[in-house]
């Protein structure tokens, strides 16, 4: 008959010190994953307002807004600059270009 009942204290140890070492390391890659798809996806907003403006810009407008996913993005038009301002972050940021 054996007398081996359950898990001992150094297996119990080594199995929350593996745990640990993996969800430590998984942990900040994930962050920083989706921290790149967060800036990725407002450099796509700020794409498509550039567009939307170039559409307002031809019927006559020279400012607007548009929202997406909850950011407002303003953008502004003064000859040969086309300029998006927003906040990203609790930081205002702005996206020139030359047209």
């Amino acid at each position: 008959m054996s007398k081996n009942k359950g898990f001992s204290f150094v297996e119990t140890i080594m199995t929350v010190t593996i745990l640990f070492l993996i969800f430590g390391s998984l942990l900040p890659l994930a962050n920083r994953m989706m921290m790149q798809l967060a800036h990725q996806k407002v450099a796509l907003h700020v794409a498509i307002t550039k567009h939307q403006a170039a559409t307002a810009i031809s019927k006559g407008n020279v400012s607007g807004e548009v929202r997406l996913d909850g950011i407002v993005y303003f953008w502004e038009w003064s000859r040969p600059l086309l300029c998006v301002r927003y906040v990203f972050l609790s930081t205002t940021r702005e996206s020139c270009n030359n047209y």
